[in-house]
């Protein structure tokens, strides 16, 4: 049985040293190429066996695995895990999530562990800058990190565990067991935290030892080379130079070779093509952050593996999404199904929903995850820039709440740009899952608030209020008097009623300070002019006049949200009508 390198992503919250570390782990790689080196893949690092023996010397031995290596997954542009698919699940085998040791889980830590667990993907946890630990010094070589620390002042132990322990307690409230790598019994219950750091490599080794440890132990299933097949991931499309459109891919299962007739995932619909040639960057011993301006053509490639791949209408292909070998005419129906059914979110689609767009695959299932935990309905969800359509068919959904776009990493084409101005349809874009749905929330209280006021002004509210004795200035045609609103908001034009049931004549206006004003709240003094009323004769200074209801206004109005005071004032007009009119209301 012939095992490939598990496939590694990095992940973790914005300038917590994910780029340090894998870099740090470039560098020591090429520090140790003595024992073998690396290779510089398209959007991959591979750091061969040989070479994570060689950094983790007096930890591990080679002779005791099978697997040939490891390949972290390095792709400029796609910043999120998410973005990343094979068929049935996410690209990598394996994740890393880079914390600060000294800021702890951050809001997009809590975003990758969420989409970590939907993927089932198994993880460790790099507990980085350990070395801003007061007095804490790196390990020799040869030297565990763990054993090294019982060396140290008493006080460093104290303050890398208390460290630990928080990073360890944040998890157990995501649903997540941690402890120390070397404290822990079963790496099936537990996820392992180690102490690193990017900037001097402390932990480094037993960073890699342990990675080496849990994909043997665990997936080796998962990691078993098949002889036949060849599948590979989309992470993007670009130009290169004397070739042509090529899709940058990491080959993960199976065998890709020139001549292949193959499927590919495309913006449409997967189309079929061949495979005209492989190509892999020469090895840039330098850097690995610098692109490789060289690549030499292969017959074939064996995952895991990143390569360009030209063929004829690649351009059309859709990042994210999948390349398939299909050596036998009667695989390609199936196989064309199998893309397909890869290439649609399971929705759970309404007509109440948000609008997803994504820029790929992957990218927009993470945001479909996140919504539907979150409880967003959704609409729809589709690959791409926001286009006028979009904007048009959201405009469709009846509540006003969710005529919003969620765009991940996506443009607003300007044909789409001008159907929103003066529309109701809101856009919400942004480069961080978490943060577009918190802004989605925040617009959708705030759009359910304007809706709740332009509601109040449309209809009738329960208020009342009191003629102040004293401030007649007009006692009829229209009766012009002062008044002090004992409940309720008042808003004019309103019909008005008196507590014996009889008629309070109509509100028509409100004046406070000679300036005519559109409503006045609990204990405010203001003018009222009020049409069917004669002072003196039909209502008196001190009198108490009521909203008038309709029957129906005072059942919509039963299950609304209304004050404590507007409550009272509705059920002491229900009692009032129900003088006369027993089942009034019901």
């Amino acid at each position: 049985m012939t095992l490939r390198q598990p496939i590694i992503s990095m992940m973790g919250h914005v300038d917590h040293g994910k780029t340090t570390l894998l870099d740090r782990i470039a560098g020591s790689a090429r520090a140790a190429r003595e024992a073998g080196g690396i290779t510089q893949h398209i959007g991959a690092l591979e750091v061969p066996l040989r070479t994570v023996e060689a950094i983790c010397r007096g930890l591990i031995r080679a002779d005791q695995f099978t697997v040939p290596g490891l390949l972290f997954i390095d792709t400029p542009g796609h910043r999120s895990f998410v973005n990343m698919r094979r068929r049935g699940g996410a690209l990598a085998d394996i994740a890393i999530v880079v914390v600060d040791m000294n800021e702890g889980v951050m809001p997009q830590t809590r975003e990758v562990l969420q989409i970590l667990r939907h993927e089932t993907t198994p993880f460790l946890v790099a507990a980085n800058k350990v070395d801003l630990v007061p007095g804490f010094r790196s390990p020799p070589t040869g030297q565990s990190l763990a054993s090294h620390l019982r060396t140290l002042p008493e006080s460093v132990q104290r303050d890398v565990d208390a460290k630990v322990y928080a990073l360890s307690e944040s998890l157990h409230s995501l649903g997540f067991s941690a402890e120390r790598y070397d404290r822990i019994q079963d790496y099936r219950r537990n996820v392992a935290i180690v102490p690193v750091s990017g900037k001097t490599g402390a932990g480094l080794p037993d960073l890699l030892a342990v990675l080496v440890g849990l994909a043997q132990r665990f997936l080796e299933k998962e990691l078993t080379l098949s002889p036949d097949g060849g599948e590979a991931t989309i992470l993007e499309v670009s130009e290169a130079r004397g070739i042509g459109a090529v899709a940058n891919v990491v080959v993960y299962q199976g065998f890709l070779k020139v001549g292949d007739p193959i499927l590919v995932t495309g913006w449409e619909t997967p189309f079929a093509t061949h495979i005209r040639g492989i190509y892999r960057p020469r090895t840039n011993p330098s850097s690995r952050g610098t692109p490789a301006q060289t690549v030499d053509p292969i017959p074939e490639v064996r995952a895991a593996s990143g390569v360009q791949i030209s063929a004829p209408g690649i351009e059309k292909a859709l990042p994210g999404g999948l390349l398939r070998a299909v050596r036998e005419a009667a695989e390609v129906e199936r196989a064309r199904q199998e893309l397909e059914r890869e290439s649609n979110p399971i929705l759970a689609v309404v007509e109440n929903g948000v609008w997803l767009k994504a820029d790929t695959l992957g990218a927009l299932e993470a945001m479909v995850f996140e919504c539907q935990e979150g409880g967003i309905p959704i609409k729809g969800a589709s690959v791409g820039a926001v286009t006028r359509r979009d904007v048009m068919l959201m405009r469709t959904v009846r509540d006003p709440t969710c005529r919003a776009i969620l765009a991940f990493n996506v443009p607003v084409l300007p044909e789409a740009q001008k159907a929103i101005e003066g529309g109701d349809v809101q856009v919400i874009p942004g480069e961080v899952m978490y943060r577009i749905l918190e802004e989605f929330r925040t617009w959708q209280e705030r759009r359910r608030a304007e809706l709740e006021q332009e509601k109040r002004r449309s209809i009738a509210y329960p208020a009342k209020f009191q003629v102040l004795p004293g401030f007649v200035f007009r006692a009829s045609k229209p009766a012009i008097v002062g008044v002090r609103v004992l409940a309720g908001t008042l808003r004019p034009p309103c019909r008005l009623i008196k507590p014996d049931g009889s008629d309070g004549g109509t509100l028509r206006s409100l004046q406070a300070e000679g300036k005519t004003i559109k409503e006045a709240t609990e204990g405010q003094e203001v003018a009222a002019a009020i049409d069917g009323l004669v002072v003196g004769r039909s209502v008196k200074p001190g009198d108490v006049l009521l909203v008038s209801l309709t029957e129906d206004a005072a059942r919509t109005l039963r299950g609304e949200n209304l004050t404590p005071a507007e409550r009272s004032v509705l059920e002491e007009v229900i009692r009032i009508r129900r003088q006369t009119q027993p089942f009034w209301g019901t």
